[in-house]
């Protein structure tokens, strides 16, 4: 007889521990670096950037790639220098994926750019962009577009904001993490014209 009940224990312990699991234990984790920007929001179809030499470009074009976005005028101070700087590392520290990312600085106004910047921006795509318009898609906080760092996934839709002076370590993780989940997916993949 205890060799039935033995084996009834043995069979429902599974579903006991499973409900247990379920429905009383909550996991204390921590939420991610960042934070998500909800709703989604996809690239606007009337969003009207030029490249430095006054072409045309649609940001749409990058779909199938992570795109790190900043937003800063041209003369960058010390915090959007300081920001090519952490999207370059991070993007770099990402090994083997890094070619998945890509780095994308939007220039606020027309004037011309700071020529000490351009070394530490190499391998940015610099875009001009109308400040209305970039603030319609952007969210920010005090009318400020300087300062945060905004990730924009693999079907075109800006998700998650880093806030002005990040930690770049904790943004290298989650930038990883994205990556790894994202591993299997097949996304098309569009060379960036700089």
């Amino acid at each position: 007889m205890w060799t039935l009940w033995l084996l009834l224990g043995m069979s429902a312990a599974p579903i006991v521990a499973a409900f247990v699991l379920f429905y009383v234990v909550h996991p204390s984790g921590k939420p991610p670096y960042g934070s998500l920007v909800e709703p989604q929001r996809p690239i606007p179809l009337d969003l009207s950037l030029k490249t430095l030499d006054g072409k045309s470009y649609d940001l749409r074009r990058l779909e199938g790639y992570w795109l790190m976005v900043m937003a800063a005028p041209a003369a960058c101070d010390k915090q959007c220098q300081q920001s090519l700087f952490y999207m370059r590392q991070i993007r770099i520290a990402q090994g083997d994926n890094r070619d998945q990312i890509v780095r994308v600085w939007l220039v606020t106004d027309d004037a011309p750019i700071n020529p000490g910047v351009l070394e530490p921006a190499e391998g940015t795509l610099i875009l001009r962009g109308q400040p209305g318009q970039l603030a319609a898609w952007l969210p920010h906080e005090g009318g400020q577009l300087q300062g945060p760092t905004w990730l924009v996934d693999p079907f075109g839709h800006l998700m998650m904001q880093f806030p002005p002076n990040p930690d770049p370590t904790k943004m290298r993780r989650v930038l990883a993490k994205l990556l790894y989940n994202n591993a299997g997916i097949k996304f098309k993949h569009v060379e960036p014209v700089q």
